[in-house]
């Protein structure tokens, strides 16, 4: 997704990672997990990040007591973003990622063999332990699948007050904090009213496009909604529009997450040509 922001004058802000930390969730370290995938109507690199998300969804399960998930070959683009919504279920803080010799993947005997990705990770997860009532976060998104240069809206409601963030989750395995930013401060929602991220009053757009080269991305919006008695807020650990790697973006959200509850939203982009 490319993140639009005209003449965007991003002010600095602290980072407080001194500060002692809020969770109390449980980290379960050194979680051994593997993925794979073969390259059908997708790059390399995209079937790489596939294989990639794969593992990191077996190790969040095997983390938060979940099933863990098939080792059948992922092949549709449109599957993949599954995988992500495991996320909201445990975070991974820290990986260490092991490629294995690229292998073959073949249907049967009447099909050609083709390449297939094969990862293996260790993992520390962090699994969240809430300290608050439920907070009643919804969130939707104005489609499922875009197009290149398709704007995107997303619409956040609560059942009672919190602060809220929305961050991307982008193809290229990035995490940016889209909501709050330079433009669109107020983050505070509170019951019975709904939050419309961009609204029409901004200068802000989530204009959609894939990675170069691809004909087909699979994306998410992590949507947060944080308690009142939480003394940090979002823009304490992110500054909007910064990308952060995956791991690194989970370590600082995990520091939240006791006092937070979240959805995630995948969706497509499409390239129309």
């Amino acid at each position: 997704m490319k993140f639009d922001m005209v003449k965007l004058f991003i002010f600095s802000l602290l980072l407080l990672l001194s500060a002692p930390s809020l969770s109390g969730a449980e980290t379960v370290k050194d979680i051994t997990a593997e993925g794979s995938c073969a390259i059908v109507g997708m790059s390399a690199e995209q079937c790489q990040l596939i294989a990639l998300q794969r593992a990191r969804a077996s190790a969040i399960e095997q983390a938060a007591g979940m099933t863990v998930t098939s080792s059948t070959l992922v092949t549709n683009m449109a599957l993949t973003a599954d995988f992500i919504k495991t996320y909201s279920k445990g975070y991974i803080v820290k990986e260490k990622a092991e490629w294995l010799p690229l292998g073959q993947y073949q249907k049967d005997p009447s099909t050609p063999p083709i390449p297939e990705y094969h990862v293996k990770i260790i993992a520390d997860v962090k699994v969240p332990e809430p300290k608050i009532k439920p907070i009643g976060l919804k969130a939707k998104t104005n489609s499922i699948v875009y197009k290149n240069g398709d704007k995107a809206v997303i619409e956040v409601s609560s059942g009672r007050e919190a602060k809220v963030a929305i961050f991307n989750i982008t193809a290229d395995d990035k995490v940016v904090m889209v909501f709050p930013n330079g433009y669109d401060k107020d983050n505070r929602i509170s019951k019975g009213r709904k939050l419309v991220f961009p609204d029409r009053q901004t200068k802000t757009e989530l204009e959609m496009q894939t990675l170069p080269g691809h004909q087909r991305d699979a994306e998410a919006f992590l949507i947060a909604g944080l308690d009142n008695s939480c003394p940090k807020d979002f823009s304490d650990l992110f500054s909007p529009a910064e990308g952060m790697s995956f791991s690194a973006f989970f370590r600082k959200f995990s520091d939240l997450t006791d006092y937070s509850e979240d959805v995630i939203l995948t969706y497509e982009v499409v390239d129309n040509n």
